[in-house]
């Protein structure tokens, strides 16, 4: 039977990459128990088992930090503090879940009570829900945008999101021919983008101010089908005019 591992073959064994591996290692969370005469780092049975306490650890939810105080502290009280901290975390993430289910409910409701929603809208709606609750956006403004949404037909809303979809395309393709921000077609293409997104904010100040908030800090988000940090910059550079 085996008695010790490679790097690299601890890795498979584990299902982890060796520059994690080598991290734990740097950060004192997890050595080798021996090197070889060339240098590389030799794990043992008891390496493993300690790797899949640190593994265990990390998928409840604790941070390295925590996993590496856990791990190295034979004090109980520190530990079921540390585990008290991540037992809250984990109540307030539920709690949030919680009220995206009752968001999916009301969703659900309406969608029986008029046209079916497409699954790609209702996606994008939940996800605003979830990232915008409480961060970005008053309850009062959450409620607004909803009921904008409500309002829109089914057709309205697929018109929109191919308009939507064609600027952004016109817009990277500016973008990747180095097209100056202060371009009369970019800048004309950039009102447009706003004017879409921004279609559910009734032209509140406040909420677009929100909105927008939102769109810089969460590029990457299903709202925006595809928008990077890099062409959301572009079109904000356009709509300011420089």
């Amino acid at each position: 039977m085996k008695k010790q591992w490679k790097v690299g073959e601890l890795a498979k064994l584990t299902g982890l990459t060796v520059r994690t591996l080598r991290y734990y290692d740097q950060i004192g969370l997890f050595s080798p128990s021996d090197h070889s005469n060339s240098g590389h780092r030799l794990y043992n049975k008891s390496d493993i088992l300690k790797l899949q306490n640190i593994q265990s650890l990390k998928q409840i939810g604790l941070s390295l930090e925590d996993v590496q105080s856990v791990v190295d502290d034979s004090n109980s009280e520190s530990t079921s503090h540390i585990l008290a901290i991540q037992m809250a975390r984990l109540k307030e993430d539920i709690r949030i879940q919680q009220k995206l289910l009752k968001e999916l409910e009301n969703v659900l409701a309406l969608s029986r009570n008029k046209q079916p929603l497409q699954v790609e809208n209702l996606t994008k709606l939940l996800g605003a829900m979830k990232m915008n609750q409480e961060k970005y956006f008053t309850k009062e403004q959450l409620d607004q945008m909803k009921s904008n949404y409500e309002k829109a037909d089914a057709e309205t809303l697929r018109r929109s999101e191919k308009e939507f979809t064609l600027i952004l395309e016109k817009l990277r393709g500016h973008m990747r021919n180095r097209t100056s921000a202060t371009d009369k077609e970019v800048q004309e293409l950039a009102r447009k983008w706003s004017e879409i997104a921004n279609s559910f904010t009734a032209h509140d100040p406040e909420l677009q101010k929100a909105a927008e908030k939102f769109h810089a800090e969460n590029p990457g988000n299903d709202l925006q089908n595809g928008m990077d940090a890099e062409i959301y910059h572009y079109i904000m550079s356009a709509l300011k005019g420089n």
